[in-house]
């Protein structure tokens, strides 16, 4: 397997005081888009008494993330969802399928115990993990089955208190014959400055563009497996690689709008 693993290198630090206003909505590609502080209903839709939540895509697709079982409900604060890491889950009303594909999520974590972000509901095959291993840095992603899994070790751990804005890139290795190059990035916000570094990258990665990759679900892969504890403040999902100045414009608008 060939592996390039970026340590501190293609870091970016930006100040954005006098940014022009940006739409995530405005990018081609765009398949879901749960945005921090919008959307968010606690109506109680099933009539016992209690806060139901829904949250719905900013996006033109109109997908909702509600749970229905009132034991697996996350709460909500400050515009974000938090995830109790026992049995809080969202199920999302359709699967979203990719391929190639670019996508954000802000997240900060209360611990790092193999932390499921994204799944597929009642499908263990489907799912993007952080902390994998009780460790900061690492993480597992899969599609399919174990076969097309990825283990990595970013080169920075991720933190908690504060919002990781963490960017995955799954597409074609240019020149390669049908490789696989997987790049995560982490930005963060310290006062108006925006620090971005590539924490990961291979050219070679088991973790198959040309494979359905298949999510359904907030949380937890399948029913119960590595339930999230965490904190998540928006998530978009592209099927397609989108231009470093788009993926730079989609960073500075989520980051300037969670920190």
């Amino acid at each position: 397997m060939k592996l390039a693993l970026t340590m501190g290198i293609n870091s970016r630090r930006e100040n954005l005081e006098g940014m022009g206003a940006f739409d995530i909505g405005s990018l081609s590609g765009l398949q879901t888009w749960f945005k921090f502080n919008t959307n968010i209903s606690t109506s109680d839709r099933d009539s016992d008494g209690d806060n139901d939540i829904t949250w719905t895509s900013s996006h033109t697709d109109g997908r909702t993330a509600s749970q229905s079982t009132d034991a697996k409900e996350p709460t909500t604060t400050s515009g974000y969802i938090h995830f109790d890491g026992t049995d809080d889950i969202l199920n999302i009303s359709s699967d979203i399928t990719l391929n190639t594909f670019t996508m954000f999520i802000a997240v900060d974590f209360d611990a790092f115990t193999n932390e499921t972000v994204l799944g597929r509901q009642g499908d263990s095959q489907h799912f993007l993990r952080f902390g994998f291993g009780n460790n900061a840095a690492n993480f597992r992603f899969r599609r399919i089955s174990g076969t097309y899994n990825q283990d990595g070790t970013m080169s920075e751990d991720l933190t908690s208190g504060a919002v990781n804005l963490i960017t995955i890139k799954c597409f074609e290795t240019p020149s390669s014959g049908g490789d696989t190059t997987l790049q995560v990035e982490r930005s963060t916000k310290s006062g108006s400055t925006i620090t971005t570094n590539q924490v990961y990258s291979n050219v070679d990665t088991t973790f198959k563009h040309g494979q359905d990759f298949i999510l359904s679900q907030i949380g937890a892969q399948a029913t119960t497996g590595g339930v999230a504890d965490m904190k998540l403040y928006e998530v978009a999902m592209f099927n397609a690689l989108l231009a470093d100045a788009d993926i730079q414009n989609v960073q500075n608008d989520i980051l300037n709008r969670t920190s």
